[in-house]
């Protein structure tokens, strides 16, 4: 049996919004807070062998969260919480971790975090901050198919909109448009509504002389394109995370996940539509999701590709970029343009021609330092090898259908390498910070790896062979993972 997405009384929007808020504070406080949590109330029952499937019930199950959805409460909440972890069907999980998420508020978090432990037979974690990441990290595992009626196959996915969309009424349009309930279900919120982190959109610049604010030490992306340099500084990039710009003739978007801190130059143009792309603030294996303001696509931020939509299945073209210290950039490009501070009297911010200071300190680290301070991953992610730790820095390479990881630690001290990727010998030079990749002869002649000058466009090595640099990235090692497992990586 399917349900109507009808408008709800405002007394049943406004508790659900309630519940919303009160969840998000939660999980806010006890992500920033060094306090030993307490510990969840773990039920008798609680085991770790999963519970044998009862799915005889699943039909009244499902009318109880169409029900919830009306009249939403904690004592709602517990009762669909338990009814779901009774059946041991794993085709709950899903709507668990969505309760979780978006009503997990402290009364009901025990009685969703016991379904969960019941129906997949893994412990409650000992720290309570963790039930979200780690049961949803069992989500990206097993992919189980969300239920649904025999008559509405997307009856999940439409049930996931309406949650959502107390907390942004945008999240029913974009939710919706999901296909695949597998990838409807790992899709989570990212605490903030679409367009909540502003973009920038034709930031203005300064030269190198007016950006006295800069500091050598800290990092900043640069590009070149068509002899037009620019640097974008983290400072800026890591609270607005998305820059709508033009470069050299071409328009481009410096997108920034700083969750995965995974920062890559597309172009913005597909076919012949010229876009403009904003937070949707929706997340996959805690990465960013992108929207485009002209067709309302979601775009994967680490690779590109369009996974819902108007536009579904297309790749953005990418440019270039390097990640490196504010120094070492100047003085390679002393002639490069900076981005200047932004406030909303200078700059296109999110959108909206606003006057007024943008709220932000532009510290450098200053943004999601807590976040970095930390291992842990917040939000689900898939599991990854323990080659690197979830969080360590790799520069990475999507070369001809192959992919390599490398640990920018460990070249920072080796110094550069060669590798050989789909046939081809790769060169990777370490800067200060991450990396870039030149390609070998095409012969595959033997190489003197002895670096003369690591350039924007090329390397040339003291023998004076010069090598063209090709497109690479950087990223965490969890969100590389989790959209290329056959990755390669070095060392190891």
């Amino acid at each position: 049996m399917g349900f109507c997405y009808e408008m709800k009384p405002f007394a049943a929007v406004l508790a659900i919004a309630v519940l919303v808020i009160a969840a998000t504070a939660a999980v806010v406080a006890a992500l920033s807070s060094d306090e030993q949590p307490e510990e969840i109330a773990a039920e008798p029952a609680t085991t770790t062998t999963a519970a044998l499937v009862d799915s005889s019930n699943n039909e009244a199950i499902w009318k109880q969260a169409n029900a919830l959805l009306a009249a939403p409460s904690a004592a709602s909440v517990i009762e669909v919480a338990t009814a779901m972890g009774e059946s041991g069907d794993p085709a709950w999980v899903p709507y668990l971790i969505d309760l979780l998420r978006m009503y997990g508020v402290a009364e009901a978090v025990p009685s969703i975090a016991n379904a969960l432990a019941t129906i997949t037979g893994e412990p409650l974690p000992e720290d309570p901050r963790l039930v979200y990441s780690e049961y949803g990290r069992w989500l990206h595992r097993e992919e189980p198919l969300p239920y649904s009626p025999a008559s509405d196959a997307q009856a999940y996915t439409l049930w996931k909109s309406i949650i959502y969309s107390q907390a942004d009424l945008a999240f029913a349009q974009l939710i919706t448009q999901i296909h695949d309930p597998i990838l409807a279900s790992q899709i989570q919120w990212g605490g903030v509504r679409r367009g909540g982190i502003p973009e920038l959109n034709a930031p203005q610049t300064v030269s190198v002389e007016q950006a006295d604010w800069m500091t050598d030490a800290e990092l900043t992306f640069g590009a070149v394109i068509n002899g037009e340099v620019r640097s974008y500084p983290h400072r800026i990039l890591d609270h607005h995370e998305m820059a709508n710009d033009s470069l050299g003739g071409e328009p481009v978007a410096l997108a920034n996940c700083t969750l995965c801190r995974t920062g890559i130059l597309f172009s913005r143009k597909v076919g012949d539509r010229i876009l403009v792309f904003q937070s949707s603030g929706l997340l996959w294996n805690s990465n960013k999701v992108m929207v485009d303001i002209e067709t309302d696509t979601l775009w994967n931020q680490l690779t590109g590709e369009a996974i819902a939509g108007e536009l579904e299945g297309a790749v953005l073209d990418r440019f270039p970029i390097t990640v490196t210290t504010y120094g070492e950039w100047i003085a390679e490009h002393p002639d490069t343009a900076v981005l200047d501070i932004p406030t909303r009297a200078s700059t296109n911010i999110g959108g909206n021609e606003i006057t007024g200071g943008a709220n932000y300190s532009y510290q450098p680290g200053d943004a999601y330092a807590a976040y970095y301070a930390s291992p842990d991953v917040f939000w689900p992610a898939e599991e990854v090898p323990a080659v690197f730790a979830e969080k360590d820095l790799v520069a990475t390479l999507d070369f001809a259908g192959e992919q390599l990881a490398v640990g920018v630690d460990a070249l920072g001290a080796a110094g550069p390498q060669a590798f050989t990727i789909a046939g081809q010998t790769v060169i990777a030079v370490p800067t200060d910070g991450g990396a870039r990749f030149y390609a070998g002869p095409d012969d595959g002649g033997v190489l003197v790896l002895v670096v003369e000058d690591a350039g924007e466009n090329t390397l040339l090595l003291a023998d004076s062979t010069e090598l063209r640099r090709i497109q690479s990235g950087h990223s965490f090692w969890f969100a590389w993972f989790a959209n290329f497992p056959e990755t390669g990586w070095w060392p190891g």
